[in-house]
């Protein structure tokens, strides 16, 4: 049943391009007989209902913050083995984003770059998918696994409780040159505790008909628009800039900015 849920729903649209996050224990139930063929009927299940988007997965590697060189081609993914599975068989390209780096089937959708770089800009990957009625899924992963949080905040001119800091390293491209890149990361500030409130972001989602939740069994599937979460997260931080935070991180924040009377600076922490 979930499946053809899933079906209706992207079929009901000229959809384009799908961004799936994974935990494959929550997925589809797939037999296991050994754990590459279990990764690809995992994909092939995902493939099937994804039809005819182009399917995005995530292909994190956070090393580049402890001043590791990002290579595109080596890299390893460190957000699941499904997503590892995707980039090393599947995907025919990968963005050249360190840290906040996908990987995809068909033509990449952005022009590759180097130097100064802002993952979450208006010449990211959300950005296309924000502008290209892209669909963003949540196979098996919970919602609070959803980095299209930070791109939200960041065009949002809203953002109070995060600051830039600069990561310096080397990205090795396709063909084996090397960069410099620097990286521009909206940071948690450090030594203090930072916490959405997951459970009423979902929940808000839901029942404003944004996204869909099916379940079934172990099962749990999300799905929904990227346009329109965008646009209804917009609308929520407009009303208040501290909409996506839990009860006890609100109240240091709301206190820190009261304080400071403007949003947060690295050296107001650092």
């Amino acid at each position: 049943m979930v499946k053809e849920n899933l079906k209706r729903y992207i079929s009901e649209n000229g959809y384009s391009h799908i961004l799936i996050h994974s935990d494959i224990l929550f997925g589809f139930k797939v037999k296991f007989e050994n754990h590459e063929t279990f990764l690809e009927n995992h994909y092939k299940e995902l493939e099937t209902v994804c039809q005819p988007l182009k399917i995005i997965m995530p292909s994190f590697n956070y090393d580049f913050c402890k001043g590791i060189t990002y290579d595109l081609k080596e890299s390893e993914s460190q957000v699941g083995t499904l997503s590892e599975y995707f980039r090393k068989n599947r995907a025919t390209w990968r963005t050249s984003i360190p840290l906040f780096n996908f990987s995809g089937i068909g033509d990449n959708p952005l022009t590759n770059k180097y130097g100064k770089i802002d993952p979450f800009d208006e010449s990211s990957l959300f950005r296309f998918l924000h502008n290209n009625k892209g669909i963003l899924m949540h196979y098996g992963s919970g919602f609070h696994t959803s980095t299209l949080i930070h791109y939200v905040e960041r065009i949002s001119d809203q953002l109070i409780y995060r600051y830039n800091k600069m990561f310096l390293s080397q990205t090795i491209d396709v063909d084996g040159v090397s960069h410099d890149c620097e990286l521009i990361y909206h940071v948690r500030p450090m030594g203090y505790k930072l916490d959405y409130d997951w459970n009423k972001i979902e929940k808000d989602l839901i029942e404003n008909n944004i996204i869909e939740k099916h379940k079934e069994k172990r099962t749990q599937i999300l799905i929904g628009r990227i346009d329109k979460i965008v646009d209804f997260w917009l609308k929520c931080l407009n009303n208040n800039p501290f909409y996506f935070l839990d009860k006890d991180t609100r109240k240091w924040v709301e206190t820190k900015f009261n304080s400071l009377n403007r949003p947060f600076k690295l050296t107001d922490f650092e």
